[in-house]
Protein backbone atom coordinates (compact mmCIF):
# COMPACT_ATOMS: atom_id res chain seq x y z
CA UNK A 1 0.00 0.00 0.00
CA UNK A 2 2.72 2.34 0.77
CA UNK A 3 3.92 1.62 -2.33
CA UNK A 4 1.27 2.64 -4.28
CA UNK A 5 0.73 5.68 -2.62
CA UNK A 6 4.85 6.76 -3.39
CA UNK A 7 4.63 5.70 -6.80
CA UNK A 8 1.16 7.74 -7.40
CA UNK A 9 2.32 10.79 -6.23
CA UNK A 10 5.53 10.63 -7.88
CA UNK A 11 3.37 9.86 -11.12
CA UNK A 12 1.23 13.54 -9.86
CA UNK A 13 4.50 14.87 -9.56
CA UNK A 14 5.97 14.01 -12.96
CA UNK A 15 3.13 14.29 -15.15
CA UNK A 16 2.46 17.84 -13.27
CA UNK A 17 6.30 18.77 -14.38
CA UNK A 18 5.81 17.89 -17.62
CA UNK A 19 2.86 20.26 -17.92
CA UNK A 20 4.89 23.20 -16.52
CA UNK A 21 7.73 22.53 -18.71
CA UNK A 22 5.12 23.06 -21.25
CA UNK A 23 3.57 25.82 -20.43
CA UNK A 24 6.28 28.16 -19.23
CA UNK A 25 8.96 26.92 -21.56
CA UNK A 26 11.31 24.75 -19.14
CA UNK A 27 13.70 22.04 -19.48
CA UNK A 28 14.21 19.20 -17.00
CA UNK A 29 17.39 20.64 -16.34
CA UNK A 30 16.26 24.16 -15.92
CA UNK A 31 13.52 23.13 -13.35
CA UNK A 32 15.75 20.89 -11.30
CA UNK A 33 18.32 23.51 -10.81
CA UNK A 34 15.30 25.75 -9.56
CA UNK A 35 14.14 23.45 -7.21
CA UNK A 36 17.72 22.79 -6.00
CA UNK A 37 18.72 26.82 -5.83
CA UNK A 38 15.26 27.86 -4.37
CA UNK A 39 15.61 24.46 -1.17
CA UNK A 40 19.32 26.41 -0.99
CA UNK A 41 17.23 29.89 -0.52
CA UNK A 42 14.53 28.36 1.68
CA UNK A 43 16.87 26.59 4.08
CA UNK A 44 19.31 29.25 4.21
CA UNK A 45 16.01 31.79 4.81
CA UNK A 46 15.36 29.85 7.59
CA UNK A 47 18.55 30.29 9.06
CA UNK A 48 20.13 27.50 8.71
CA UNK A 49 24.10 26.85 8.93
CA UNK A 50 26.05 25.63 6.09
CA UNK A 51 26.85 22.50 8.03
CA UNK A 52 23.25 21.29 8.80
CA UNK A 53 22.38 23.03 4.90
CA UNK A 54 24.63 19.91 3.38
CA UNK A 55 23.37 17.47 5.93
CA UNK A 56 19.55 18.11 5.04
CA UNK A 57 20.40 18.83 1.06
CA UNK A 58 21.40 14.94 1.00
CA UNK A 59 18.29 13.88 2.89
CA UNK A 60 15.70 11.96 0.84
CA UNK A 61 12.95 12.56 3.79
CA UNK A 62 13.50 16.32 3.16
CA UNK A 63 13.25 16.09 -0.89
CA UNK A 64 10.21 14.02 -0.71
CA UNK A 65 8.77 16.47 1.84
CA UNK A 66 9.75 19.69 -1.06
CA UNK A 67 8.83 17.62 -4.19
CA UNK A 68 5.43 17.26 -2.42
CA UNK A 69 5.73 21.37 -2.01
CA UNK A 70 6.81 21.81 -5.11
CA UNK A 71 3.89 19.58 -6.93
CA UNK A 72 1.40 21.48 -5.16
CA UNK A 73 2.55 24.99 -5.89
CA UNK A 74 2.59 23.55 -9.57
CA UNK A 75 -0.51 22.31 -9.74
CA UNK A 76 -2.07 25.71 -8.29
CA UNK A 77 0.23 27.54 -10.59
CA UNK A 78 -0.66 25.09 -13.79
CA UNK A 79 -4.63 25.52 -13.04
CA UNK A 80 -4.29 29.40 -12.80
CA UNK A 81 -2.36 30.27 -16.10
CA UNK A 82 -3.44 26.57 -18.24
CA UNK A 83 -4.95 29.16 -20.61
CA UNK A 84 -1.46 30.28 -21.53
CA UNK A 85 -0.78 26.59 -22.91
CA UNK A 86 0.79 27.29 -26.73
CA UNK A 87 1.43 31.49 -26.24
CA UNK A 88 4.84 31.53 -26.11
CA UNK A 89 5.01 35.14 -26.40
CA UNK A 90 4.05 34.88 -22.70
CA UNK A 91 6.63 32.14 -21.69
CA UNK A 92 8.67 34.50 -19.64
CA UNK A 93 6.33 36.21 -17.95
CA UNK A 94 5.01 32.76 -17.16
CA UNK A 95 8.55 31.75 -15.56
CA UNK A 96 8.86 35.09 -13.40
CA UNK A 97 5.73 33.84 -11.80
CA UNK A 98 6.48 30.62 -11.55
CA UNK A 99 9.65 31.48 -9.64
CA UNK A 100 8.05 34.00 -7.54
CA UNK A 101 5.44 31.50 -6.62
CA UNK A 102 8.13 28.59 -5.46
CA UNK A 103 10.38 31.56 -3.97
CA UNK A 104 7.17 31.54 -1.29
CA UNK A 105 7.13 28.08 -0.18
CA UNK A 106 6.93 29.22 3.35
CA UNK A 107 6.49 26.27 5.69
CA UNK A 108 9.09 24.39 7.63
CA UNK A 109 8.66 20.65 7.32
CA UNK A 110 6.53 19.38 10.11
CA UNK A 111 7.61 17.77 12.83
CA UNK A 112 7.22 14.24 11.65
CA UNK A 113 9.96 15.01 8.90
CA UNK A 114 11.96 17.00 11.52
CA UNK A 115 12.29 14.22 13.73
CA UNK A 116 13.18 12.06 11.22
CA UNK A 117 15.69 13.58 9.89
CA UNK A 118 17.08 14.31 13.17
CA UNK A 119 16.77 10.83 14.86
CA UNK A 120 18.54 9.14 11.85
CA UNK A 121 21.64 11.48 11.92
CA UNK A 122 21.65 11.03 15.70
CA UNK A 123 21.97 6.93 15.27
CA UNK A 124 24.46 6.93 12.48
CA UNK A 125 26.42 9.40 14.82
CA UNK A 126 26.03 7.17 18.09
CA UNK A 127 27.12 4.12 15.15
CA UNK A 128 30.06 6.38 14.20
CA UNK A 129 30.90 7.18 17.85
CA UNK A 130 30.68 3.62 19.14
CA UNK A 131 32.84 2.76 15.94
CA UNK A 132 35.36 4.82 16.85
CA UNK A 133 35.72 4.20 20.73
CA UNK A 134 36.22 0.23 19.54
CA UNK A 135 38.89 1.41 17.42
CA UNK A 136 40.48 3.03 19.99
CA UNK A 137 40.40 0.48 22.56
CA UNK A 138 42.30 -2.04 20.52
CA UNK A 139 45.06 0.17 20.24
Amino acid sequence: MKDTIKQTNEMRSRIMREKIMRLAGYSEEQINALMFDIAVQYMKGRGMSEDWLVIWLKEPTFWTWWRGQWTLIDEAFFYKYEGNMGDDQVKPQLQQLYEKLHGSIDHYPDEIVYEKIHNSYYVAGQKILKKIIANNDNQ
